[in-house]
């Protein structure tokens, strides 16, 4: 059996981010659907990183906490072993936004922003920019390849 028991911590940077979070609901929804919309953008935030944390479970990679800070949603843990499974792990949390996207579009009134924040999620995630999924998911098939050498003529 694996564990799937990990500590939460927001740090004290995370409320900036939930009130980003808020900015942005009010932006997408007006005052009325600010609230709504911002504990939506945070839980998707949060299942993103729940995705990860899945599947280094089903893995047995030791997941030690995940929480919220000024630049995102994280987890902290051990690196898998193989190559394969640490492509699979990062691949999780843009995978969940993505699956995220229709179920999301049957909620009322706020649907179709949750649906489009969910998307937009796994997209820049799978970006290649430094930090991100992307990135990492890049690295680790670019090592994959086999190196050439150079042949003088």
């Amino acid at each position: 059996m694996f564990k799937l028991i990990v500590p939460f911590r927001m740090h004290s940077t995370g409320w900036i981010l939930v009130a980003f979070c808020v900015l942005i609901g009010m932006k997408l929804g007006g005052w009325r659907l600010a609230l709504p919309l911002a504990i939506a953008m945070v839980v998707s935030l949060l299942l993103h990183e729940v995705g990860h944390i899945l599947v280094a479970a089903m893995l047995r990679v030791p997941v030690h906490e995940f929480g919220l800070k000024l630049v995102g949603a994280y987890n902290r843990r051990s690196r898998a072993t193989r190559r394969r499974d640490e492509i699979l792990i990062s691949l999780a949390g843009p995978l969940m936004n993505l699956c995220l996207v229709i179920p999301a579009l049957f909620i009322p009134h706020v649907g179709a922003q949750i649906a489009l924040c969910n998307l937009v999620l796994c997209a820049i995630n799978l970006l290649p920019i430094p930090s991100s999924d992307g990135m990492r998911i890049m690295k680790l098939l670019w090592s994959f390849l086999p190196v050439q050498t150079a042949t003088a003529s």
